[in-house]
This record gives structure tokens, sequence and C-alpha cells, in this order.
């Protein structure tokens, strides 16, 4: 949608711009900074600060973090956060992110990175970065 927008700089000269609907907006910059502040902790001790939106799914914070090791066989792996019993507890992939049961802390939400499904053989890995992260996955545990 364009919204037509007439300015007249003086009363003798009339000026009409087309502005796009979307750039009227008054809160778009401060949607942007929305959202609540996470820790990703990944498999080689490397701590991701992310920003995430209210409408991120949790298939996509997978994507993103799968992305940093160039993960091709990202179906093994989970996103986990620990609630306040201490128990593991998974991102469920069809939801948001920010609509699951975090625990009421402050400071950001801290998530884990690890895998989620294990396979009979490691033989049946296709690609290094899976088998590399499938160690790191054992030895810290």
């Amino acid at each position: 949608m364009v919204v037509q927008a007439a300015v007249a700089p003086n009363r003798s000269q009339r000026l009409l711009l087309k502005i796009p609907y979307g750039s009227l907006r008054r809160r778009s910059v401060e949607r942007m900074t929305e959202g609540r502040r996470c820790q990703v902790h990944l498999l080689d001790d490397r701590k991701l600060e992310l920003l995430v939106q209210p409408k991120l799914l949790a298939k996509e914070l997978l994507d993103l973090v799968a992305s940093h090791f160039n993960l091709k066989e990202k179906e093994y792996f989970g996103i986990a956060f620990t609630d306040e019993t201490g128990h593991l507890n998974w991102l469920q992939l069809d939801r948001r992110v920010l609509e699951h049961d975090f625990p009421k802390k402050s400071g950001p939400v801290v998530l884990y990175f690890c895998v989620r499904f294990y396979i009979e053989s490691i033989s049946y890995l296709k690609d290094n970065a899976t088998i590399e992260l499938f160690f790191l996955n054992a030895k810290s545990c």
C-alpha cells in the first residue's frame, strides 16, 4: 500500500510524495529492539549472544545456530534449557522460542545446543561437522 502525502513548501508550489506505508510506522525502530536476550552455549564452548524477537520460531533459531557450524545434518540436534528443578527441556521446533516456560529469573535466557537424537553407529553420519559435534557432545557428558 502506498500513501500519498501532499507537502506545500510555500503556497505557490505543491509537492506530491509517494511514501511506502510501512515507513510511516512510528515504532518500527522500537520493534527491532523488542525481544529477550538469550545466550546459546555451543558444543565447542563458545557462547552466542542473541536478541530473540517475539515471532522467532525455535526451528529458525536452530537453523541460525547450525549455520555457525555449517551443519548439514541438523536433524540430530536441538536446543534445550534447564528449568527450576534442573531438568533439561527441549524447545519444540514448531513453537515460538519465547512461548516456552523459561525460568523466571533476571538476565538472559540460557539455552544449550546439543545432540537430541542419537544413532546406532557414528558411521551413519555423512558430514565431518556432524561427527565432530557428536564427539564434543559425548566429551561434555
